[in-house]
C-alpha cells in the first residue's frame, strides 16, 4: 500500500507500543494506513523545482520519514529517552517552536553531516550523521525540501514493508550497510572516525554473530567509540520497527551461506538535483547483487 507524501498536512504518524517477542525493548509499528492520504483536488501535486522534488525523495529514500514522519510533522514516540524530549522533533517549521524554526539550509545540511546523540542508552532513538553516505547535493536538496515545507511533489512511500528485502530498503539499511553479500556492490559507507573506518557489512559468511545479538542491536543501536560528531552510528529501531517487521528482517541479515541465497534489496540509485542520479556513499546500485 502506497501513500502519497503531504507537505503541510496535519496528521502525525500514530502507532501502538508492542513488546517485542523475547526483548526488553518497545517496538512501535507503522499502522498501515497511518501515512498521510493522497491530497484532494485534482493530481494533488504542486510545482517545485527539481531540488526540492529529489530532497522529497531522500527523504523517503533515507529513512527521514520513518522517524520525522509524513510532512515532518515528528511525534514518533522515543519513550525510552527518560528524562528527554518523548518523541522525535518536528522538522516542519510548521510545529516548531519560533526560536528552534531553520532559517537557513546551513542548519539543516550541519545536522545532516554531525548527527545528534541525545543518549546513549541503548533503546533512545538518536540521530544519525549522514557524513560520507549522501554527498553535499543531496543534503542541501533534502535541505531545500524541508525549508520549502515539505510541499506535495507526488513522492510515494510504503508506510508497511513487510517483505525483508523491501524492509531493508525502506529503513535505509542499505544506504549505510550497502548492498547484502560478499563483495557485493556498493560496499558499507565509509566511517573514518571508528575503528573499523566503515560501517560493518552483513550477511557475512565467516561470522558467527548470534541471532539475539544482532537483535538487540538492531532494537537498541550501537554507538562505536568515540561516538563523537560525524560518526555513523546504529540507531535503535526498537520503537520504529514492527514485531513482524524484526522478524522478517532478522533472517535475512543474519550472517552464514544461507543467508546469501536470499533475494537482494531493490536497488535504486539516490537522486542528485537536476534529475539524475548518483551515490553519494553505500546508495545503492542496481549491480552487484548476490
Amino acid at each position: 500500500m502506497k501513500r502519497v507524501l503531504l507537505g503541510l498536512g496535519l496528521a502525525a504518524a500514530v502507532a501502538a507500543l508492542l513488546v517485542a517477542a523475547g526483548c526488553a525493548s518497545l517496538a512501535t509499528p507503522e499502522i498501515p494506513g497511518s501515512g498521510s492520504p493522497a491530497p484532494s483536488g485534482g493530481g494533488g501535486t504542486v510545482k517545485a523545482s527539481q531540488q526540492v522534488k529529489d530532497g522529497a525523495q531522500l527523504y523517503v529514500s533515507l529513512a527521514c520519514i520513518r522517524c520525522h514522519a509524513p510532512d515532518g510533522v515528528g511525534g514518533i514516540p522515543n519513550q525510552l529517552n527518560v528524562g528527554g524530549d518523548s518523541t522525535i522533533p518536528p522538522l516542519n517549521n510548521t510545529y516548531r517552536a519560533k526560536d528552534e524554526q531553520f532559517a537557513n539550509p546551513q542548519q539543516i545540511t550541519q545536522v545532516l553531516d554531525e548527527g545528534g546523540i541525545v543518549s546513549k542508552k541503548p533503546g533512545i532513538i538518536n540521530m544519525p550523521s549522514w557524513k560520507g553516505v549522501i554527498n553535499s547535493a543531496q543534503a542541501d536538496a533534502l535541505a531545500a525540501y524541508i525549508l520549502a515545507g515539505f510541499p506535495h511533489v507526488g513522492v510515494t512511500y510504503d508506510p508497511d514493508p513487510a517483505k525483508a528485502p523491501e524492509i531493508y530498503e525502506a529503513y535505509a539499511c542499505i544506504e549505510c550497510h550497502g548492498q547484502v553479500g560478499l563483495n557485493a556492490t556498493p560496499p558499507p559507507a565509509p566511517n573514518p572516525k571508528t575503528a573499523d573506518k566503515e560501517v560493518p557489512g552483513l550477511r557475512n559468511p565467516d561470522d558467527n554473530v548470534p541471532p539475539s545479538e544482532l537483535r538487540s542491536v538492531l532494537m537498541e543501536g550501537s554507538i562505536p567509540d568515540p561516538g563523537t560528531k560525524g560518526v555513523i552510528f546504529m540507531p535503535a529501531w526498537g520503537q520504529i520497527l514492527s514485531v513482524d517487521q524484526m522478524n522478517a528482517i532478522l533472517p535475512y541479515i543474519a550472517d552464514g551461506k544461507a543467508a546469501t541465497k536470499l533475494p537482494p534489496p531493490a536497488a535504486t540509485p539516490l537522486p542528485l538535483a537536476g534529475g539524475s542520479s548518483a551515490t553519494g556513499g553505500a546508495s545503492p546500485s542496481p549491480s552487484g547483487s548476490p
